[in-house]
């Protein structure tokens, strides 16, 4: 099922690069090319970080917000959710960009343009886990239920297949995949230790979206970049959704169920699925966080899918 491209709308709140002309040269490149790809673009400059409510007052009828600041600042400290009420009571997502240098912007740059602007026609999700019984059980039942004529949901559990082949699959430029297991700042306990660098090849296309449904993959704890945001700052995805502190497994069996849900329903781009699938219980939400383009599309072209079929498991 194709998905069909509507037109959006972003709030992106950005620092004075007064003194930066290059910071200001590439996000200029930014945002044109969220306007080359239908989204409507409102900029907001400020000189000092705002805060979350700050952020929330100047939010209109916008479909994503996007808060891009200095790294120095920890996720945990930018945002306080996923997702920011309107001044109607309106839920929308906003995600966290941090920014080390100039080349940052250019990199998601490149990355937002290659996502927005690729094939978005099945909508096909790699399940992962690390080997656990407790976790295999959760991409079991979510590969069991998704499977529809709709739907493309292959089931890569640590269980099934070596970390190459999973990044391998992962790097064809799926449109979406999510990990349940452990985590660390620094990655995944699952597949022997998952970390940024593994995500090795120059080449590789971007996915559209990874979620980390797990322990700390957006916290800076003895680290000077989490996971999360390491791969967004890396190109090897659009946005990525981590925890900056710990979770608990049954939270994260709901967002399993939430996922699923708004799988079905139809949920094209990272904005639909986390407004869908989030918990409504505070626990389950309130340590994630969104890293990069809260806007990004999650099919995959019709080549993705038939490169991740053949991605070789062992069951």
């Amino acid at each position: 099922m194709k998905s069909k491209q509507q037109h959006k709308s972003i709030l992106i709140v950005k620092p004075e690069f007064s003194s930066d002309s290059k910071s200001e040269e590439n996000f200029t490149l930014l945002k044109n090319t969220y306007i080359k790809h239908n989204i409507d673009v409102h900029v907001i400059n400020y000189e000092a970080r705002p805060s979350y409510n700050q952020i929330q007052s100047q939010v209109k009828n916008q479909d994503a917000a996007l808060l891009i600041g200095d790294a120095i600042c920890f996720p945990k400290n930018a945002l306080n959710f996923p997702f920011i009420k309107t001044i109607e009571n309106r839920k929308i997502p906003i995600a966290w960009l941090p920014i080390r240098n100039s080349d940052d912007l250019l990199t998601f740059s490149k990355t937002i343009n290659e996502v927005h602007g690729r094939k978005q026609e099945q909508c096909a999700i790699a399940l992962l886990s690390q080997k656990h019984p407790r976790f295999v059980r959760i991409v079991d039942r979510m590969a069991t239920i998704l499977k529809s004529p709709s739907l493309r949901p292959y089931k890569w559990s640590s269980d099934l297949l070596l970390r190459e082949s999973m990044i391998e699959g992962l790097e064809s430029g799926l449109g979406l995949a999510t990990y349940f297991g452990h985590g660390r700042p620094i990655g995944w306990v699952g597949y022997y230790g998952l970390r940024s660098h593994h995500f090795e090849n120059k080449k590789a296309k971007p996915v559209g979206a990874l979620l980390s449904l797990c322990c700390k993959t957006a916290s800076r704890k003895n680290t000077s970049i989490s996971f999360c945001e390491q791969l967004v700052l890396d190109g090897k995805t659009a946005v990525s959704f981590g925890a900056v502190d710990s979770t608990l497994h049954t939270d994260n069996t709901r967002w399993s169920v939430g996922i699923t849900k708004a799988l079905l329903n139809g949920a094209s781009t990272i904005a639909e699925l986390i407004m869908q699938a989030t918990p409504k219980n505070l626990s389950s939400y309130t340590h994630y966080r969104l890293i990069g383009d809260p806007l990004a599309p999650i099919y995959s072209s019709n080549e993705t899918v038939l490169f991740a079929k053949n991605i070789k498991t062992y069951p």
